[in-house]
Order: C-alpha cells, then sequence, then structure tokens
C-alpha cells in the first residue's frame, strides 16, 4: 500500500511515520510525509495513494482543500484515496465525515485510537460513503454513531435531539436544517420540529381531530404537520 502523511507538527509527522511502519509493516511499499497542502496536491497528482492521514490545520491553510480536490475531481481524471483526519478541530469531524472519510483521531492521540482508525481502513469502512457514521459528542469523547440506527430526530431549540431505534438519546450541537444536509434521502422532514428515518416507517396514522403521526418499528405517534401529510402520503403511494 501507499501512504501519504500530511501534517506540518515535525514531532507528530515522526510519530506517525512510526506508527505506520509499526502497524502496517512490509505491506507499505511506499510512505511519504508532507507538512503543507501544495506539496501534498503536487505529490497527489503523480501518485495514486491507497490512504492518507490529514491534519486539517497545515501551516495556516486548511487541509479540507485536499479532500474537496477529490470531491470534485471529474471521471476522466479522478483523484481517488481514502483519508483519515489526525485534527485537534474536533468541531470539524461532522464536515470531515462529508467527506467520506474513513475516520477521525481526535489529537492528542494514543496509538489504540490511531490503530482503531487503522482497523477500520483495512475492514474496507467505506471512505465514500457520507452516510455511514455521525459524529457525536459523548462525555466529552468523539464517538460514531451508525446512521441506520437513528430512528427520528428532534428539533430541541438550535439543537437536534437524536432517537435511536434501541431508545438511546444523543443531542447534536447542529440544527435540524443542517442535519438535514448531512444525513441520507431516506431520512425525511415530517414535522417542523421532527425528522424520521424512512427505513424504520411503519405507519401513517390519523387521528380525531385531523392530527397526523407516523409509527415506526421502534417509536410510535411521530408528528405529522399539516403540510407535510400530502407529500408524506404521495411519498409513501409512490413506494
Amino acid at each position: 500500500m501507499k501512504l501519504l502523511i500530511v501534517e506540518d507538527e515535525p514531532l507528530i509527522a515522526q510519530r506517525l511515520l512510526r506508527e505506520a511502519r509499526h502497524y502496517f509493516g512490509p505491506k507499505l511499499v511506499q510512505l511519504h510525509h508532507c507538512d503543507d497542502v501544495d506539496d501534498a496536491l503536487a505529490l497527489l497528482e503523480k501518485t495514486n495513494f491507497d490512504l492518507l492521514l490529514l491534519d486539517l490545520n497545515l501551516l495556516g491553510h486548511d487541509g479540507f482543500k485536499i479532500l474537496q480536490l477529490k470531491h470534485m475531481a471529474s471521471n476522466e481524471n479522478a483523484i481517488s484515496f481514502h483519508a483519515i483526519i489526525i485534527s485537534a478541530h474536533t468541531e470539524r469531524a461532522v464536515t470531515a465525515f462529508g467527506f467520506g472519510v474513513v475516520d477521525f483521531v481526535p489529537k492528542p492521540f494514543s496509538q489504540e485510537r490511531l490503530f482503531l482508525a487503522f482497523e477500520r481502513y483495512e475492514q474496507g469502512q467505506p471512505s465514500n460513503n457520507k452516510d455511514a457514521s455521525l459524529v457525536i459528542k459523548k462525555m466529552g469523547n468523539i464517538e460514531l454513531l451508525a446512521i441506520a440506527d437513528i430512528d427520528f430526530l428532534q428539533a430541541d431549540g438550535h439543537y437536534s435531539k437524536i432517537v435511536c431505534c434501541d431508545g438511546q438519546q444523543h443531542f447534536h450541537e447542529k440544527s435540524l436544517e443542517n442535519m438535514l444536509q448531512i444525513l441520507p434521502e431516506n431520512f425525511l422532514r415530517i414535522h417542523r420540529s421532527y425528522v424520521v428515518n424512512m427505513q424504520h416507517f411503519k405507519r401513517l396514522s390519523i387521528a380525531a381531530g385531523g392530527k397526523y403521526s407516523v409509527d415506526t418499528n421502534f417509536s410510535k405517534e411521530i408528528p405529522v404537520s399539516r403540510s407535510m401529510y400530502p407529500k408524506l402520503k404521495e411519498i409513501l403511494g409512490a413506494s
């Protein structure tokens, strides 16, 4: 495999080089290091790397520029690689997963956490599937929540409450509007304050007084607004 480390802090770069050699061993055919965005982009134009270990703040420049290049590349001249973000800027994790990265490793990191990211890469974590996981903060830590495990979301002020199929609840700092930008199309806004995962849809109900609600396989009576009812009925009729 060919691995490129893009990191501007010399001590961290040296550690990543050492840990990559230790984990991948003879699998490594090429191992390179760049400390700025321009050098990394120039190298990516010449070499097809399998994996990037990418910092986001590189000598004052944004490492997302590299992910944007991959995202916007044409089919005729596509730049293809998997990426693991290694950064202290955990508030940017959601955006990173929107680009389909394999993992987001917060700094400072342990060998165990880094090797877990390497394992996810080797297990074929889909780097081009932005819908695979959602980044949440739990007890001060960054965790991945499988989007398929989300039953519905509810607005909570400027934040979102995530209700999972097993009943667990998580709070996310993004609003429902922003969450819809990163969630897959099977998540449908059925009310000003509710978004439901239609993969778990069970029934659409009408109660006395013209109150509409949705039941999923895991939750009951999720409100549906009057304005959304015709659209929802149309979608269900076409499915």
